[in-house]
């Protein structure tokens, strides 16, 4: 893994105030408080808070004076991030970053409104029209598959990942627990995934076996199950029993599912990669 920088916390106060961003640490007492300004929060996560400020989302990399080391982690997995959006680069299936500062752990995205698809979906209250979820069910597909083609694991996808644009088309986010293969263009050294799938996107493996494309393809199946559904594999089970059941090879039935026949094709890992997958669908449909 590339050397972490550390954190400075004039650094980070200097960063924000350069960039005029109203979120920023300050040092009183003796502790580092989180200010805000004109600033809304949207979500606070394990190693960072999300604010919404106009039409930009800033994350920011949660710090605990009292805990070094996983402030440490903390940044690691903002600083994952942030480099996962620029080797990613702009595109229409991927979260929209503005700019970002690795070191730091700090990322600026685009805002977007309509929210993630599962949110959207609920609020729906399941009037959303098949062919909505036909379009975005291509969409998650196709994010997945440019995912891989930058050789870049998402490592924790569930249907709150994507996003929804002002155009209701698909856009993947929330890369902190990615890992990727080595960037010479970028001089990144190889980085594993640190994050985990839940229960039910969860394809069984050793703990220290890194994530993979078939790890992503298996959660990806789950998710375009949940699209699909509306709930996850085997809701309201419990973990151990979902995993022992996975462990078995015994899935949800998905006969006569949009997708179905390519979420079981996943959870079973019968495609090489994401883009065999991206063509099966494509001819699948084609044919109808």
């Amino acid at each position: 893994m590339d050397q972490l920088w550390t954190l400075q916390p004039s650094l980070i106060l200097s960063l924000h105030q350069l960039l005029l961003h109203p979120v920023y640490y300050k040092q009183q007492s003796g502790e580092y408080t989180l200010m805000t300004n004109h600033a809304e929060l949207l979500m606070v996560g394990m190693s960072a808070k999300t604010f919404r400020i106009g039409n930009r989302v800033v994350k920011v990399c949660n710090v605990l004076p009292e805990d070094p080391a996983i402030t440490q982690q903390n940044l690691a997995c903002c600083e994952t991030e942030a480099l996962v959006y620029r080797i990613l680069e702009e595109h229409p299936r991927i979260a929209r970053c503005h700019s970002s500062n690795p070191p730091l752990g700090l990322i600026e995205l685009e805002f977007y409104p309509n929210g993630n698809i599962k949110a959207y979906l609920e609020r729906k209250d399941s009037k959303t029209p098949e062919a909505d979820k036909k379009r975005w069910g291509i969409q998650m597909i196709e994010s997945i598959s440019y995912l891989h083609s930058k050789g870049v694991r998402h490592g924790d996808l569930r249907l709150e990942q994507w996003l929804l644009d002002d155009e209701q088309s698909v856009r993947l986010s929330d890369f902190n627990g990615s890992g990727f293969d080595a960037q010479p263009t970028l001089a990144l050294k190889e980085r594993p995934a640190l994050g985990l799938e839940c229960s039910s996107h969860w394809l069984p493996r050793p703990n220290a076996v890194d994530s993979s494309e078939q790890t992503d393809l298996f959660a990806l199946g789950s998710s375009l199950y949940e699209l699909v559904v509306g709930e996850k594999p085997f809701a309201g089970i419990d973990d151990q029993t979902i995993e022992t059941r996975y462990e078995q090879a015994i899935f949800p039935n998905t006969e006569g599912l949009l997708f179905g026949r390519e979420i079981s094709k996943c959870w079973h890992q019968e495609f090489e990669n994401s883009k065999e997958l991206l063509n099966a669908v494509t001819n699948t449909l084609s044919r109808k």
